[in-house]
């Protein structure tokens, strides 16, 4: 990405539940309360890799293009203009699912094999959307905007049980504010010191301890999210020691996480 980019934000009208994986606590595969970066990164090379023909190398020029010309931050429940703490997200949203795995062979339901899946889903009637930002060169992707193809592509997990349908309702470029957290530009999101910067950082937070993240990457011979990254430290939630302007990471296992711009 050049040095010169531009920043937009963009809202999401949630179409069926979203699993944003997290980790496995026993039988039940948790949910993120919020969707980390990378999961737009990943998101959107696999519907611009099945667009271009859908073949290993397909989605790998995608894959590297996507992570060459975009930096996506991660993305909160807006309520009207307030971001949702994730306490507020586990009462409004959240909700659960029951499954089993099959045998392979007898497609029968493999004995003791139930588990239980979070999902997020917005209460009918509420207005409450999933809301980001991104950094770009050019808004344009083989010709067709990015906000269109944010309505095209599957967000998160669990997409063979009809999860992750999204339509993007908002954008705006040259906003001035990252939705939920802070003012915003071209240069990064700034905030002063204290000031809270929701999502995984690096670098630059403190008041919370260190915590290991890691997630499904893609495998160059199997797809989206069948290989696991190498955990990376950040801190959740931290305030920002210094008057600070922060970017996602572009690329590697902390990609879309908070970094200090340089």
């Amino acid at each position: 990405m050049t040095t010169s980019a531009t920043f937009a934000s963009f809202s999401l009208e949630l179409l069926s539940p979203l699993h944003l994986g997290s980790r496995r606590a026993g039988v039940v595969a948790q949910t993120h309360r919020h969707a980390p970066g990378h999961l737009f990164v990943h998101a959107l090379a696999a519907a611009v890799g099945a667009a271009r023909g859908g073949s290993p190398g397909h989605f790998a020029d995608a894959l590297d293009e996507i992570m060459r010309r975009f930096r996506f931050g991660p993305a909160f429940f807006i309520d009207g203009e307030r971001r949702l703490a994730d306490a507020e997200v586990e009462n409004l949203l959240l909700a659960s699912s029951h499954h089993v795995t099959l045998d392979g062979t007898s497609r029968s339901a493999v004995e003791s094999a139930l588990f239980e899946v979070e999902q997020l889903v917005v209460p009918a009637g509420r207005v409450i959307r999933l809301c980001g930002g991104v950094w770009f060169d050019e808004d344009r992707l083989d010709a067709r905007p990015l906000r269109d193809w944010l309505s095209t592509m599957r967000l998160g997990g669990e997409l063979k049980i009809g999860f992750g349908h999204v339509h993007c309702d908002g954008w705006l470029a040259g906003a001035v504010r990252y939705p939920g957290v802070a003012a915003a530009n071209g240069d990064g999101v700034r905030l002063a010191a204290g000031e809270l910067l929701p999502g995984a950082a690096t670098d630059g937070v403190g008041g919370v301890p260190l915590q290991p993240w890691l997630g499904r990457r893609h495998d160059p011979k199997f797809g989206f999210g069948r290989r696991l990254s190498q955990a990376v430290l950040v801190r959740m939630h931290g305030r920002s020691e210094h008057d600070a302007r922060f970017l996602p990471c572009a690329t590697g296992t902390a990609a879309g996480c908070w970094q200090v711009a340089v």
